[in-house]
Parts: C-alpha cells; structure tokens; sequence
C-alpha cells in the first residue's frame, strides 16, 4: 500500500541525515522501512564515516557510477569539485533534481560511463537502480538493455587539464577493473591518492571476473591497499579477499591512520 502512495503522489518523499548533510529520494516502502529501521539514509554510510577525515576543502573527486547522487553530494559538502560520472538516464535525471533541489554548484556530471578503453557498451538495466552494469551481473534481475558511451579516465583527465585526483570513489558493479585499467597513465604517475572501491566475488565470477584482478592491477602500479577497518592487505595471491570495501593509496599505514569512526558496522 505505501508503495502504490509513494508511486501515485506528486511529492518526492525523502530522507535527510542533517548530521552527514545525506539526502536521499525514497521511491518505495521497503527503503523507508529499512532506514527508519537502521537509523541510516544510505548503505553507505559506515564508509563515509570512516573515510571523511581523507576529504578536504581542496580536493578533487572523481565519482564514478555516481546513481542517484547521494554520495555526490556529500562529497560536494566537503571538497572543492565532483566530477560525477553516470551513464543511465533516470539516475542522471534523480541526480540533476538533486543538485538543483540542494542548489549545488561544484558537482560536474557527466552523462557516460568510464572503462577500459574509447567505445560503447550495452548498459544491463537492472530492476535496482544501484545495480545497472555494463555486464549482465547476478545482482537482481535484466529488465532492459541501453547503449551507452564509455570513456577512458586518462583521457577525460587530460581534458579537463587537472593536476591531480585526491579522491576517486569507483562503484560499478563488477567492472572496476575496466575502471582502473582506462587510468592506467594516472596509476603509474600515482596522480590518484586515493581510490575506494567494493568487491563482491559472487558478482564478480557472474562475469567471468575474481577480486584477484582488481587488487593486481593497483598492486602492479605500485599501490597498497587497506580495508576500512585499517587493515593493510598482503600482496598475497594465494590471500583470498574478503567481501567488501577497500582503499587504495601510496602509503597504506598513514591512510590507516587517519581514518574516521563510525557508530555503524561495516556491510
């Protein structure tokens, strides 16, 4: 019944954590449930906490698979600029609503998805907005196929004539790997400080994909990589990686040192 509300009403129902400045369109009942149940506006929520002290004033974010904005605009609270990258249409639509509803003006979206090299692909639309991929994924269930541009991250950054990225959040379903091999001039040349990124290995392997991949690249660029409890991660092949989330950086042990607090558990 309240999803039939929610669906048939000229209101946009949302959920605001006035704490971290989150913002986040509820479009059905069973979100709005879970976050009165969990006390949380979004699933990502544990790692914002964990990794703000990482963010400032000065720095330059590259969001990619940005959804619906939420994240985005955090960042946005706390840096000098987002470059947010989004190839499907309704989130890019969810996500301009945003920015003109909280009048943000250092977000620059970008309406195509960022991969291994210059082409286009078929974006797998799935029926979760936060689980759309550029392969067919075992998340939740194919209801649509759309051609999207892809672009490289070398290339966009040499557009933009940037001298660096301090933050690049990645969160692309089961594609990072295509993520960081289109940045690998700026890997090389360590232009990215930090680098948070998910991995979920049953995903993964739907796709013929392993978390092995994603770590191999960073580690062959010279990286080192942490969980965001601070726990460094060996350069071990034989290491099975757990689920989850992870940050990339040149210097693990001070990374792990300024990491924030949260009242809430990692997923």
């Amino acid at each position: 019944m309240l999803d039939r509300k929610i669906a048939n009403s000229d209101l946009e129902l949302l959920v605001h954590d006035q704490e971290r400045g989150l913002v986040r369109v509820l479009n059905y009942g069973e979100r709005l449930d879970w976050s009165l149940n969990s006390g949380k506006a979004c699933d990502a929520v544990p790692w914002l906490d964990r990794i703000q002290p990482l963010v400032d004033k000065t720095s330059v974010v590259f969001d990619v698979g940005a959804n619906m904005g939420v994240v985005c605009h955090w960042f946005a609270e706390r840096c000098d600029h987002v470059h947010a990258f989004e190839p499907h249409p309704v989130n890019i639509s969810t996500l301009q609503s945003q920015m003109k509803l909280r009048n943000t003006q250092n977000i620059t979206l970008y309406n195509y998805a960022l991969g291994k090299e210059e082409t286009q692909m078929q974006l797998h639309v799935k029926g979760f907005h936060g689980h759309h991929s550029l392969g067919d994924v075992d998340n939740s269930p194919t209801v649509d196929k759309i051609l999207v541009d892809v672009r490289t991250m070398d290339a966009v950054f040499e557009e933009l004539n940037l001298n660096r990225i301090h933050f690049l959040k990645i969160d692309v379903e089961g594609f990072e790997s295509d993520v960081l091999s289109g940045a690998s001039s700026l890997l090389d040349e360590k232009k990215i400080d930090y680098i948070l990124f998910e991995l979920q290995e049953t995903l993964l392997q739907s796709i013929q994909r392993t978390s092995r991949e994603v770590f191999q690249i960073l580690f062959d660029s010279g990286y080192q990589i942490l969980d965001l409890n601070g726990q460094i991660m060996e350069h071990d092949s034989s290491q099975q990686i757990p689920n989850g989330d992870y940050l990339a950086c040149v210097n693990a042990a001070e990374a792990s040192k300024k990491l924030g607090t949260s009242p809430f558990e990692l997923i």
